[in-house]
């Protein structure tokens, strides 16, 4: 049994996914885990990851924002996002409206998922957001 109050296996639903049961999850999951200025949950991986309950814990968001090199203007950077999103099928990457460079994902939570499957989807997300970085041969992230 763990904080989060149920074996890996259990099924969790969406009411009972929130910041603080994300937080509980990753912690005893031995992940670097910490609450953002914003009480939002975020993992450091080499790079910042943040997890958000989103539709009243019906999904899970995951997310990574990085620096644009301002070297490159906006065609190289949707060039890039492109070409990530062409190639790696689990992770969407975008420009922001600050011309920044992001990558999410999501787990769909409705009917239930376990709290080994949340973990898996997490390093998965990570491991996408590794190989989206990988692929940035011509620095376009700062």
């Amino acid at each position: 049994m763990s904080a989060t109050g149920g074996a890996p296996d259990e099924l969790v639903f969406p009411a009972q996914i929130n910041r603080e049961w994300l937080f509980d999850l990753y912690n005893n999951a031995y992940f670097d885990v910490e609450l953002d200025s914003d009480g939002d949950v975020c993992l450091r991986q080499g790079f910042r990851v943040w997890a958000f309950p989103i539709r009243e814990g019906e999904q899970i968001r995951f997310m990574s924002q990085f620096r644009a090199n301002p070297a490159h203007d906006l065609a190289d950077r949707l060039l890039y996002v492109n070409r990530i999103n062409d190639e790696l099928h689990l992770v969407r990457a975008y420009v922001d409206r600050s011309g920044d460079i992001g990558f999410d994902g999501y787990l769909v939570v409705s009917g239930g998922v376990t709290r080994r499957n949340v973990i898996f989807a997490t390093r998965a997300f990570i491991d996408h957001v590794r190989a989206a970085l990988a692929k940035d041969e011509t620095d376009v992230i700062a």
